[in-house]
C-alpha cells in the first residue's frame, strides 16, 4: 500500500468517525441534552406520521361511505 493510499484511507476513516466523535464529545461534556433531542425528534416523527396518514384515512372513509 502506498503512502498516498494510506493517507487517503485514514482521511476517509476520520471523516466517517467525525459525527460519532462529535456526539460523544457533546454527550460527555453535557453541552447537549440528547434525551431532550430524542423526545423532540420522536414528537416530530409522530406528528409527521399523523399528517401523512390523514389523507389516506379520509379516502378510506369516503370509499366506505360510498358502498
Amino acid at each position: 500500500m502506498s503512502a498516498n493510499q494510506a493517507a487517503q484511507d485514514t482521511a476517509v476513516a476520520l471523516a466517517k468517525a467525525a459525527p460519532a466523535i462529535g456526539v460523544a464529545a457533546t454527550g460527555v461534556t453535557g453541552t447537549v441534552d440528547w434525551s431532550a433531542v430524542a423526545y423532540m425528534l420522536t414528537a416530530i416523527y409522530m406528528v409527521l406520521q399523523i399528517l401523512l396518514l390523514i389523507p389516506k384515512y379520509r379516502q378510506m372513509l369516503r370509499d366506505w361511505r360510498g358502498n
